[in-house]
């Protein structure tokens, strides 16, 4: 099917269904990501290793031409992660500049505790180590472009031993 770009609200009275090889983006590294080739897709990490996945700086200009199907305006845009097996480097998701920061939660839990850390005002970058702050097999990030220079993150996973928040700041 053709790309088809829609300037107004779509109704579905039945919902839309994502599925398909196209939907889901198989990755052992790490990737610098973009709107077109990433956004709304399922980031399935299978590897064990240390990665780090930049997301595109947010965008929330206005364009000229709002039902211009080219505008660079990504707010809403959404990037998933899927740890397919526990890392033992650290898996890191970061934005792409200074100027964007990340608002959002962790739910985190071991086989002993569970606890919901939040992210502080300057927070730019969740690193799940496999150990304290998350990163074992099924983990699951979401990061959606919500505002300008904002990113609403929300992050969960198990973790072993005691847990610690993977939020930081470091770009």
């Amino acid at each position: 099917m053709a790309r088809t770009t829609f300037s107004g609200p779509v109704k579905s009275l039945a919902g839309f269904i994502s599925a398909g090889t196209s939907n889901s983006v198989t990755t052992a590294a790490g990737l610098t990501l973009d709107v077109e080739n990433y956004a709304g897709k399922q980031i399935y990490y299978t590897s064990t290793a240390t990665a780090t996945f930049t997301l595109p700086a947010v965008n929330s200009t206005a364009p000229n031409d709002p039902t211009d199907p080219n505008q660079q305006n990504n707010l809403g845009a959404t990037f998933e992660f899927v740890l397919s097996t526990t890392v033992t480097g650290n898996f890191i998701v970061k934005v792409a500049n200074s100027s964007d920061t990340m608002v959002g939660t962790a739910i985190l839990g071991s086989t002993t505790t569970a606890l919901v850390f939040s992210t502080v005002t300057a927070s730019d970058t969740i690193t799940l180590s496999g150990t304290t702050t998350g990163g074992v097999g099924g983990a699951n990030i979401k990061a959606t472009a919500v505002g300008a220079n904002r990113y609403k993150v929300e992050v969960v996973s198990g973790a072993t031993g005691a847990v610690a928040t993977p939020f930081s700041a470091t770009v």
